[in-house]
Order: C-alpha cells, then sequence, then structure tokens
C-alpha cells in the first residue's frame, strides 16, 4: 500500500514561499530607504544599493550555514 504525502503548501515549485515573500518585502524597505535618504548620507545610490546586496547576500548564506549545520535542512 503506498502512502501518499500531503502536498506543501508552503513549498509549492520547489522553493519556500514564505522566504520568497519576505526577502522581496526586505528588498522593496531596503530600495525605499535607499531612495529616501540617500542624500542625507556620504554615499551614493549605487553604491547603497551595493553595500545593501551583499549585507542581504551574506545574511542569506549565513542563515543557510545555520540551517545546514543545524540540520534543518
Amino acid at each position: 500500500m503506498a502512502i501518499k504525502s500531503v502536498p506543501d503548501i508552503g513549498n509549492p515549485m520547489g522553493f519556500d514561499l514564505a522566504t520568497v515573500l519576505t526577502g522581496s518585502g526586505l528588498t522593496l524597505l531596503l530600495s525605499a530607504a535607499i531612495l529616501k535618504y540617500s542624500s542625507e548620507l556620504q554615499y551614493s545610490t549605487p553604491e547603497l544599493y551595493g553595500i545593501g546586496g551583499i549585507v542581504l547576500v551574506v545574511v542569506g548564506v549565513l542563515f543557510g550555514i545555520i540551517l545546514v549545520v543545524t540540520g534543518n535542512r
């Protein structure tokens, strides 16, 4: 007798939908903050986008490594 697996509604196409939506929201918030406050900082808008992108990539990679090391992925 075959056991039917329950579909994962949060992972419909091979990626975690909650993570994608959260990441998209963070990106939009970061973009809005850069556009609003870039004139008050010593960095140009492209530099701020680059810094923000690097920070998000580093945080994502570190979080992924933590998940793998703890056995959650």
